[in-house]
């Protein structure tokens, strides 16, 4: 059994072999190792940027956002703000409990505009705001300042700096006779953040929250409270815990998953997509090996007659052909994730030599939201994707190997 097996991986090696002095690989060999080889890297690198510009996308937006929102149930906001927020930090699983308002407003420059967000939080809480605070580029976070803080962004579509004014207009304005005149007024700069989110660092302004509130007209209220938790996975059982506690105040409370479940459905579902799309090349591959491999048997259809009328079996004929498109398939396949998980881990370093070479833009912030482009590779992934492309090249030997013992030995002898 040994024997038969050796015999049959040293002949499957002289038949990747070309007649004559062509080379080591025939064309279509080298074609199907090219093809695998490639679908792998690229399945790889695609599967491994999608997986890290989701976790990338996410985790800011939560550690910016909070993993638990507290939200009032009537327009007028939420009142009872400290009473809650004691309630609220009772328990042991709550790091901090935020409270903020937020409002659409029109931010003007000297002579430029631009749409913003305004956040109200209490500035002594903003600092524990990690991808705030530690992200300040220029300034600082003052306590007790009617100053604001800008993201960088909005900072250079402005065209301003630290100590200049930033005059902001809400459009919950003063009624008068003649309608709603919109509310303006000028804030001193105090700090610029750059937290890689181009749709924070575009848009959003914090200002103290008893500042916004006269700003706004809204009294000692809130409009949210975000809630940071020692554990996001276990954000969705806190959250339950916090409405039991909060029953009675009028208010209800969602977590991260929740609020952002659009966001991550349309992540998968591009994810999925994704991959369904560039497994398709490796199916296309497989088709290459199946046409290399009837050529192979074709071209060898003298040496397969002569090997049967020495009482080779079937089965070892067969074999032949089904470890020769093995063979490719296990070398191709990785030597493609080698290339894959090199390409994933040095992603971004690549895209920046690119776009100095070429003068281009890749994984543009102003679509994609982040300033760079991340990576996580996932083991579990990387498996499926070795498997697929073993799976797949085992099966595309099996109808070229059934035709390579169809033939009666006697008549490809007598033909030739």
């Amino acid at each position: 059994m040994i024997k038969n097996l050796l015999l049959e991986l040293w002949i499957s090696k002289r038949y990747l072999r070309p007649k004559g002095k062509e080379g080591f690989f025939s064309v279509i060999t080298l074609i199907s190792f090219l093809g695998i080889a490639s679908s792998v890297a690229v399945l790889v690198v695609v599967m491994s940027v999608m997986n890290g510009f989701r976790t990338e996308l996410i985790d800011k937006i939560v550690n910016i956002n909070g993993h638990i929102l507290v939200y009032p149930i009537q327009q007028q906001g939420i009142k009872d703000i400290e009473k809650i927020e004691n309630k609220i930090n009772n328990f042991k699983f709550v790091q901090k409990s935020i409270p903020m308002i937020e409002a659409q407003i029109l931010a003007l420059g000297d002579s430029q505009s631009s749409g913003g967000l305004l956040r109200g939080i209490p500035f002594e809480k903003l600092s524990k705001i990690n991808i705030v605070s530690s992200n300040i580029i220029a300034g600082d976070l003052k306590k007790n300042s009617r100053g604001v803080v800008i993201g960088s962004r909005l900072a250079s579509n402005l065209s301003l700096n630290v100590g200049d004014n930033i005059s902001i207009m809400s459009p919950r304005g003063i009624s008068s006779p003649f309608g709603t005149i919109p509310r303006s007024y000028s804030y001193d700069i105090d700090a610029i953040f750059d937290i890689g989110m181009t749709d924070y660092d575009s848009t959003v302004i914090f200002m103290s929250l008893p500042i916004a509130q006269e700003f706004l007209n809204l009294g000692n209220v809130a409009g949210v409270i975000q809630i940071f938790v020692d554990n996001p996975e276990k954000s969705i059982i806190y959250k339950d815990k916090i409405d039991n506690e909060l029953e009675g105040f009028e208010v209800f409370s969602r977590d991260w998953s929740q609020t952002n479940a659009n966001l991550q459905e349309m992540l998968i579902v591009e994810r999925n997509v994704m991959f369904l799309i560039f497994s398709l090349l490796l199916v296309i591959t497989g088709i290459n090996i199946v046409s290399g491999l009837i050529i192979l048997v074709k071209d060898r259809s003298r040496e397969i007659s002569i090997l049967r009328a020495m009482g080779m079996k079937k089965i070892s004929i067969a074999r032949l052909f089904i470890i020769s498109g093995a063979k490719i398939g296990f070398f191709a396949t990785f030597s493609g994730l080698i290339i894959g998980v090199l390409v994933s881990v040095y992603v971004e370093n690549i895209r920046q030599f690119l776009m100095s070479i070429f003068d281009i833009t890749l994984f543009n912030p102003e679509i994609y939201f982040l300033i760079s482009m991340p990576s996580e590779i996932h083991i579990p992934e990387v498996i499926t994707i070795t498997v697929l492309s073993l799976f797949l090249s085992v099966i595309a030997t099996i109808y070229p190997a059934i035709r390579s013992v169809a033939r009666d030995p006697a008549e490809a002898l007598r033909n030739e």
